[in-house]
């Protein structure tokens, strides 16, 4: 995340500065087609995957230039400066990142942050050449995700070429504009004429042609030399040597020539045509000429920017022979400037001819409209181009760069899907077997249960690989699940039997569990556990039958399965082998014995997970009791409950705990939840009961507990952050004083009225910043219950927590209980008796009424 205003100040007064807005008034006034911003957004979208991208510039409101993976009307694109992150970014005058928005300050009330519109954020200011902040380019997510370096730098060159997408848009509009004016003074006849007779030597100007040359009526001499008088002296003798060749070609006069009068240098282009008189011989030159200079200086500003365009761009006239070409041009084209501007576009590059150039190309200049294609130039180029071609009266100007690489990426992946089809077209036979391996997978996965991963695996190989399944386990895998202790020795113990037929599981389970199954045995999972090899028995013999039957009733029993072959394979996980798995089926059926291996093999690693799950959380659970109090100190007439449920899923332990500390005759009481779960959380939960204990019992009021604590958790705790609730209650005046840490407020429920959350100023969470915590102090009315709690009793996946807030002050609307019977009706109303995703802290009080 970018850094605090300390080291990166917020600028207040750049919105309004008069100049930026003035430029962006100008990127707007330019032609509304924006294919190239739309370009640059869809990279920066796709190069640093993100869902969506834009390009927004700042004026009095924001406008949405180039918008990418949103659709957005065209009313849409226009919102109020204050609810954008792009002005954070403009302000700020630095890249700013925000991996989750809801938890920064400075944007996580903005309205797209609020929607959940945004969660993840990454803008960078464009800044022109000037140095004026036109805007913001940015990408963003609905989820969080931490942005690189490496991201900001991909953003910040893109935004250059944004920059220079929008400086083009303001320099083409302002040419558009001169040119639009020039053309209403040659309507209304602003341009001068002359005519020069050629025999005489009588050159007549007009009055407008007067004053463009910076002569009074009086001054002009009407003759050549007043002219070149005015003629810049570095253009004279081309000037001279163009007349001369018009005259005596008796052809057409255009050029363009600067001009010095006494308030400065002018441009100014003539036109003009040689008439011949009778005998063929020149006679007059008649023409007009008109100020270029404003339209000079858009011209050149335009290729002062089109030469630091990234893009690389050239322009062609209505003869198709080159009139610019910028740097990047000639990098990309392999050829200079100088050697192609006059040339023509066909010949300097033939391979163009009757392909998508051409058409793309003359299809733009004689409809008039712009296009945008990517095609591939042959060699000596050997490369795909992304291409914009712009027509105008001049002629054609295109902008391109190239996207080989791009092309050859999206190629190999069209290869790659092709060559899969293929793989998947030969491997069609085994399409169920894979499918049945990703189910059995995800199935295993989702288990933390032993007993649930057994039965997942009968679930999978019965009945379509087998008629009967049973797992036996090692003396220690089965303590494990069995939660007791068993004889340390070679036997293995029956742990889980299942049949294709329900009717027969019972029997078939009686009878396999009498069976002795060692790791001394010659066949059978007792072998298998030993060498670590499968075994397969392709038929079961009467021979084979009476080493394991115990009896004459026992042989007949297992004769009864009816089994014509077993495979048996070891369950290994991480280098342990936890017991093995054996699946029966009759002489007529088939086993598929990849397909049990490979199951077996998942199914082991699911099972040991499952198993060191059950052994991490008893042990979580057993230190999380036994550093939580079963109860709370009482004082006379004060009646307390206090309950803790534990995470259902995962290690989730050890966060979330409550206190109580008698302190004269004022009883304090603690709700804390430090952030994490499992064992290491329950530690530091224990250090931080035993000094908020200490610092109460020194007389520290909860406002002054938490500044000491804050201020001292870096030296005394291991802890990265904890939200913390301390109250006092004085039963004497009846009063509570309480301060928070960041912590969900304590909610009362007054005997007869409606429960209200105690209005407490949180602090900030300790282990974050140290601060002041202010205390709030409460009259509690007689019979009235005080409930403190975590946010796992009222946060809820998928929910806002106003809604769990209300949930839980509904539960004690009208409510007439005592504590016990309060904090089972809140489990139970708000669903947190068993099995909530989150640990569970709860503290009910209530003062009865004096006797």
């Amino acid at each position: 995340m970018t850094a605090l205003p300390d080291e990166h100040p917020l600028d207040a007064d750049l919105l309004g500065d008069p100049a930026r807005v003035a430029a962006v008034r100008r990127v707007l006034q330019g032609s509304t087609t924006a294919v190239g911003l739309d370009r640059i957004t869809r990279l920066a979208a796709e190069l640093l995957d993100a869902p969506r991208a834009q390009v927004s510039l700042l004026a009095e409101e924001q406008v949405v230039a180039s918008a990418f993976g949103v659709v957005m009307a065209p009313e849409q694109r226009v919102g109020a400066l204050a609810d954008s992150l792009c002005t954070v970014t403009v302000r700020l005058g630095a890249p700013f990142a925000v991996s989750d928005a809801r938890e920064d300050p400075r944007v996580s009330d903005l309205p797209p942050v609020v929607s959940g519109a945004v969660v993840s954020y990454l803008g960078v200011p464009l800044i022109t050449s000037t140095g004026l902040t036109l805007g913001a380019l940015c990408v963003y997510d609905d989820r969080v995700r931490a942005w690189s370096a490496r991201d900001v730098g991909v953003l910040s060159e893109l935004a250059a070429s944004a920059i220079a997408e929008l400086e083009l848009r303001a320099v083409s509009a302002e040419m558009a504009t001169k040119a639009a004016q020039l053309d209403l003074a040659l309507s209304a006849a602003e341009t001068g004429s002359f005519d020069y007779d050629l025999v005489t030597g009588e050159l007549r100007w007009d009055d407008r042609l007067i004053h463009l040359f910076g002569y009074q009526r009086g001054e002009f001499g009407e003759r050549i030399e007043d002219f070149n008088a005015r003629v810049h002296p570095e253009d004279r003798d081309r000037v001279a040597a163009s007349l001369d060749r018009t005259v005596e070609l008796l052809g057409d006069l255009a050029m363009e020539y600067r001009i010095v009068r006494p308030d400065g240098v002018r441009w100014v282009e003539a036109r003009g045509r040689v008439l011949p008189g009778v005998d063929g011989r020149p006679l007059r030159l008649l023409g007009v000429a008109y100020d270029t200079t404003e339209l000079r200086e858009a011209r050149d500003r335009l290729a002062r920017t089109l030469e630091s365009m990234t893009d690389a761009f050239f322009s062609v006239d209505r003869d198709w022979r080159f009139t610019f070409v910028n740097p990047e041009a000639e990098q990309l084209l392999g050829r200079s400037q100088d050697d192609l501007l006059g040339r023509n576009v066909w010949e300097e590059f033939p391979a163009a001819v009757g392909t998508a150039f051409e058409e793309q190309y003359r299809g733009a200049v004689d409809t008039g409209r712009p296009a945008s294609f990517e095609a591939y130039y042959p060699p000596p180029l050997d490369s795909w181009y992304d291409i914009r071609a712009w027509p105008s009266a001049d002629g054609l100007s295109v902008y391109f760069h190239d996207v080989t690489d791009r092309r050859q990426a999206e190629a190999e992946r069209e290869q790659a899907v092709v060559e899969r089809e293929r793989a998947y077209a030969e491997a069609e036979a085994a399409n169920a077997r894979l499918s049945l391996l990703a189910d059995a997978s995800h199935l295993f996965a989702q288990s933390l249960e032993p007993r649930q991963v057994l039965q997942h695996l009968s679930d999978v190989l019965l009945p379509s690989m087998g008629s009967m399944l049973a797992v036996a386990l090692t003396g220690e895998s089965a303590a494990m699940l069995l939660q007791r202790e068993l004889p340390e020795n070679d036997a293995l113990h029956v742990v889980h039997v299942a049949h294709a037929d329900p009717r027969q599981q019972p029997a078939l389970q009686q009878l396999l569990r009498t069976i002795p199954v060692t790791t001394g045995d010659a066949v059978g999972a007792g072998s298998v556990v030993r060498t670590g090899e499968p075994e397969w028995l392709p038929e079961i013999t009467d021979e084979l039958l009476e080493q394991f039957a115990s009896d004459e009733i026992g042989l007949a029993d297992l004769k009864d399965l009816q089994l014509g072959r077993v495979f048996t394979v070891p369950l290994v996980s991480r280098g342990r082998r936890l017991g093995a798995v054996s699946v029966g089926e009759p002489a007529t059926g088939l086993v598929d014995r990849a397909l049990v291996t490979d199951l077996a093999a998942r199914a082991a690693v699911a099972l040991d997970n499952a198993l060191l799950y059950g052994v991490e959380r008893r042990t979580g659970l057993t230190l999380q009791r036994s550093l939580l109090p079963g109860e709370v100190p009482r004082l006379p007439g004060i009646e307390v409950a206090v309950r803790y449920r534990p995470g259902a899923t995962g290690a989730f332990v050890g966060g979330d705990w409550y206190q109580g500390v008698v302190v004269g005759d004022e009883l304090v009481l603690c709700m804390g939840d430090v952030m994490g779960h499992g064992m290491r959380s329950a530690a530091r939960m224990g250090q931080l009961r035993a000094i908020v204990a200490t610092l109460a019992l020194e007389g520290h009021g909860p406002g002054s507990l938490l500044s000491r604590l804050a201020e001292s958790s870096d030296v005394l705790l291991d802890l990265e952050l904890a939200t913390l609730l301390v109250a006092s209650y004085s039963p004497s005046r009846r009063t509570l004083t309480v301060a928070s840490a960041g912590h969900p407020p304590p909610l009362l429920a007054p005997l007869g009225q409606e429960p209200r959350y105690v209005d407490v100023v949180p602090g900030p969470p300790i282990g974050s910043l140290p601060g002041s915590y202010e205390e709030t102090v409460v009259d509690v009315p007689i019979a009235a219950t005080l409930v403190l709690y975590t946010d796992g009793l009222v946060e809820q996946r998928g929910e806002a927590l106003d809604v769990g807030l209300e949930a839980l002050r509904a539960a004690l609307a009208e409510l007439q209980l005592p504590p016990e019977e309060v904090a089972d009706h809140v489990l139970d109303v708000l669903g947190r008796s068993e099995g909530a995703a989150d640990d569970v802290a709860l503290l009910v009080m209530s003062h009865l009424p004096d006797a």
